[in-house]
């Protein structure tokens, strides 16, 4: 049982499963944005307290909350370590037509204007 002091900011039971759930729709930057607002919101920005109470992960609202404070957002490497088919599984014909060094330059003069934040 939290003590009366850690206790969350006026929540019902159905609020703080209607979070849960909210976030459980969201996926890396975007829940980790959710979490820290509500963690910010109505758990003094305690990211323990939180974890108490939405039962989400610490690790995640402590680095939601330092995107918020810095404005610099982590980008994962989950693409590489997904189970998703690479271009090469997908078009297996594709480096047959286009030879390697043809495809990178192909690649690098579409991203070259892009920036990243």
């Amino acid at each position: 049982m939290l003590h009366p002091a850690e206790e969350p900011k006026s929540l019902t039971r159905s609020q703080i499963e209607d979070l849960r759930l909210a976030a459980s729709k969201m996926n890396g930057v975007q829940r980790r944005g959710f979490q820290a607002q509500m963690t910010l919101k109505y758990c003094q920005g305690r990211a323990r307290l939180a974890q108490t109470v939405f039962g989400w992960g610490r690790e995640s609202i402590e680095l939601g909350l330092a995107e918020k404070r810095t404005g610099i957002i982590c980008v994962g490497l989950q693409s590489p370590f997904s189970t998703a088919k690479r271009c090469q599984e997908k078009q297996p014909l594709l480096l047959w037509h286009y030879p390697w060094d043809k495809l990178q330059n192909l690649i690098l003069n579409k991203t070259q204007h892009l920036k990243l934040p």
